[in-house]
């Protein structure tokens, strides 16, 4: 699938490529783990994104660095890490 220019319309789905916005990626996560206040979702995000970006992890390795809870972990990093692959790894 070719990756499309950034509408306006886009952003009900996701932020412009290329970018974080770390309300948008706890909001996603939040749709799979509803028990978590947006503050401590947007904290855990935004902790996953700067490993991501500074260490080069993903996946398994980005859970394990993380400093939570394992089941947590693994869902903060599954989010980090397709909004990496949506929004980072397509040319």
């Amino acid at each position: 699938m070719e990756p499309k220019s950034y509408t306006s319309g886009e952003r009900v789905f996701g932020p412009p490529r290329g970018t974080f916005d770390a309300d948008w990626a706890a909001t996603a996560l939040r749709s799979n783990h509803p028990e978590l206040d947006f503050a401590t979702s947007v904290r855990a995000v935004e902790q996953a994104w700067d490993l991501l970006r500074t260490r080069d992890l993903r996946g398994a390795e980005l859970a394990n660095a993380l400093d939570m809870e394992p089941d947590r972990a693994s869902a903060v990093a599954a989010v980090a890490t397709e909004i990496a692959e949506f929004y980072l790894d397509r040319t």
